[in-house]
């Protein structure tokens, strides 16, 4: 099996089975002298961890980071860093091996290897997003202070959130079990997903993500576009069904007058297009990067969902995992940016 291993010159690997003993990532490029605690990497992780509130699944995992190398004295060293999540909570007995779940990877997955985990998905198990996590954790590291990434729930079923602010934290976003910052929708969104529980039914939905503070530059012009690159991460993600930048869909119905409306500050002097959502020609402008990451109903219903552990709806806890795909790639062409301008620093 080959292809797990994300990135260029900042690569993570992601290792290990949902019903393992453990799952975990390993780092490579990192640049040598970053401060790298296991706390950094708690956050999200407890972001993203199952057995958070009573709209997710009932699985109990603290996953706790355990950082076996690459790091020495708190600082890291130049060389691959490996970070195990350790099992505790599988249940194992849950799942039949002759039976194919409709909607997973179960079947595919047995067509192309010819042998598979049938525990919760073996590797093709959302629990995989773990690792994905650590790798964010560690690549924020690297970003510059000013950069911050915040993915909130937009729309989960036929609830859409409208009322909130321009300007968002992850704290913030956090206040609702949903992740939903306009909290009168949340509270609609939260009495649906009980609902769902209950039944055995599931819902889809729609994350925005926000990447601001972003230095003008990051991207290559053809063919690692920063923008197919964070489309490459956000479709990497199961169940994700799509990926817009900006509100693409109405955006492709508007004439180009309307679309390329300046506004103070923007426009043909300056350059820079107020409706790029942050990408032009493939690079950064220094403006928001907005992205709408588009998600299917959760694939375990009916009877099995209600005898299980699972999700009526995956969006408010793929936020951090979105969040830190998002990392890993800005990371990763910031550090492209820094040698394209290598020759900045050579001696005249």
């Amino acid at each position: 099996m080959e292809r797990n291993t994300f990135g260029n010159l900042l690569r993570l690997t992601t290792f290990g089975e949902s019903h393992g003993r453990a799952l975990g990532a390993i780092v490579d490029g990192v640049p040598a002298g970053i401060e790298l605690s296991p706390q950094d990497l708690v956050a999200q992780g407890q972001r993203r961890r199952p057995g958070q509130s009573k709209i997710t699944t009932a699985r109990d995992e603290k996953d706790a980071p355990d950082i076996l190398s690459g790091v020495f004295e708190g600082k890291t060293l130049g060389t691959p860093i490996c970070v195990v999540i350790w099992n505790k909570d599988q249940r194992s007995r849950d799942y039949d091996p002759g039976f194919f779940r409709a909607g997973h990877a179960d079947r595919t997955w047995e067509e192309k290897f010819g042998h598979r985990d049938y525990r919760g998905g073996g590797r093709a198990s959302g629990r995989e997003t773990a690792a994905r996590v650590i790798g964010g954790a560690i690549a924020e590291k690297i970003l510059p202070e000013e950069m911050s990434i915040v993915g909130f729930s937009r729309q989960i079923g036929e609830h859409r959130a409208e009322d909130f602010p321009d300007e968002l934290t992850r704290e913030r976003v956090d206040q609702s079990p949903t992740r939903c910052p306009d909290l009168d929708v949340a509270a609609d969104i939260e009495a649906e997903l009980l609902e769902c529980k209950e039944r055995g039914d599931s819902r889809g939905g729609i994350i925005e993500l926000w990447i601001d503070g972003v230095p003008m530059g990051l991207g290559e012009p053809v063919f690692r576009k920063i923008k197919n690159t964070l489309a490459n991460a956000m479709m990497s993600v199961g169940a994700v069904v799509g990926v817009t930048l900006g509100e693409a869909p109405s955006d492709s119905t508007k004439s180009g007058f309307d679309f390329h409306a300046g506004k103070s500050g923007y426009g043909p002097e300056c350059g820079i297009s107020p409706a790029a959502n942050g990408i032009q020609g493939g690079i950064s402008n220094g403006e928001r990067i907005r992205l709408l990451v588009y998600f299917k109903p959760a694939s375990t219903v009916g009877e099995m969902s209600k005898k299980g552990r699972h999700d009526p709806c995956i969006v408010p806890r793929a936020i951090p995992v979105l969040e830190s795909m998002a990392a890993l790639v800005m990371a990763d062409h910031f550090l492209e940016f820094q040698l394209n301008r290598a020759r900045d620093l050579t001696r005249t």
